[in-house]
């Protein structure tokens, strides 16, 4: 029995609130509400992914992007689409540039992948899944498995 149902969101620390509104607004994210603190200032920005998941974007942070290399932490997130060429386009009408060279191609998961990275440099991989990609195949390998027990 699974304990979760899904990944319900994902917070990030920015510097200028307005500046990653505006470039997470250019990616089509829209803004759900706001909590407040006790100087009415913004606390936290709640951004729409789908009805059950959103980003939270806290304002204040400090330094710079981390990790670094092979640090630990959060390297990157994903967000799927299902069809990858029509996003890039969306995104570069917006002004929104891949952060890496587009692969032409499929990677070693059969998917398709880009890149972009937000201003205080988080990384967003955006990827079209492939019907035969390793992870479907996987999750139709675990759900024969739970059949048969």
């Amino acid at each position: 029995m699974d304990i979760f149902t899904s990944l319900g969101h994902i917070a990030v620390r920015v510097k200028d609130l307005s500046r990653s509104l505006e470039f997470y607004e250019k990616c089509g994210f829209k803004e759900m509400t706001r909590l407040l603190n006790d100087k009415g200032e913004p606390w936290i920005v709640y951004l729409r992914i789908n009805d059950g998941q959103y980003l939270e974007l806290f304002p204040g942070g400090e330094g710079e992007w981390s990790p670094k290399g092979m640090g630990v932490g959060i390297f990157h997130i994903c967000l799927t689409v299902d069809d990858i060429d029509a996003a890039e386009a969306r995104l570069a009408a917006n002004g929104v540039a891949l952060s890496r060279p587009r692969n032409p191609g499929r990677g070693v998961d059969h998917n398709r992948g880009m890149w972009i990275t937000d201003p205080d440099g988080n990384q967003i991989e955006i990827m079209e899944m492939a019907p035969n990609c390793i992870q479907n195949q996987a999750i139709e390998r675990l759900r024969k498995e739970a059949a048969a027990r």
